[in-house]
């Protein structure tokens, strides 16, 4: 009954099996690291379209904001531009950071404090990413309206379920990354009394 739940311990993993384990993960490892680089290109390439026509923005946001944003100014699109590639940048970094990540495990520096790093900041920008968003979304319908009459200008507050449910599994990595972390440092404690 203890077989099916003993693991071995990372440390305990002769090379043999540490090299088994970093075949299985091998090709998974290269499609994170392409699809992060894609997903990183991809959300880049739709702030872009999103914000570059601003029939387009009027007609989106209006109907987020339930207004009738026609007449928006360029200084207002490109301030909301610049939010959006701000919140981009951080995201960029948590894509960096999981393609740093995922090159640890391909070098076979898997259980290491290097990876555990890397898995920190992957759950920091990411965390980060999302709550300026979040933290953005009334600042956007502010500028957005700014043109409008002193009345009918909008503060537009959204937070979803899922918005909270992704900073929740953003701080598990964080907490996981500093497990790992600490696990590590046990276990080259534990190399030293050997």
């Amino acid at each position: 009954m203890t077989r099916l739940f003993s693991h071995p311990h990372p440390s305990s993993l002769d090379p043999s099996g540490q090299e088994a384990l970093q075949k299985r993960i091998g090709l998974m490892s290269h499609f994170i690291r392409l699809g992060c680089a894609a997903y990183a290109a991809w959300v880049l390439f739709l702030i872009i379209r999103q914000w570059s026509d601003p029939d387009k923005v009027a007609r989106n946001f209006g109907a987020w904001l339930k207004a009738d944003l026609s007449g928006v100014q360029t200084w207002q699109i490109v301030s909301c531009f610049v939010l959006q590639i701000g919140i981009w940048a951080l995201l960029a970094g948590a894509c960096f950071s999981v393609w740093k990540l995922f090159s640890c495990y391909l070098a076979g520096r898997i259980f290491t404090l290097d990876a555990a790093h890397f898995l920190s900041r992957v759950g920091l920008f990411g965390m980060a990413a999302q709550v300026l968003d979040m933290a953005t979304r009334p600042l956007v319908g502010i500028i957005l309206s700014a043109h409008l009459p002193e009345g009918f200008r909008i503060v537009a507050l959204s937070i979803t379920p899922n918005d909270l449910l992704i900073v929740l599994l953003l701080s598990g990595f964080v907490t996981l990354a500093k497990v790992f972390r600490v696990a590590c440092e046990l276990a080259a404690d534990h190399q030293q009394i050997v």
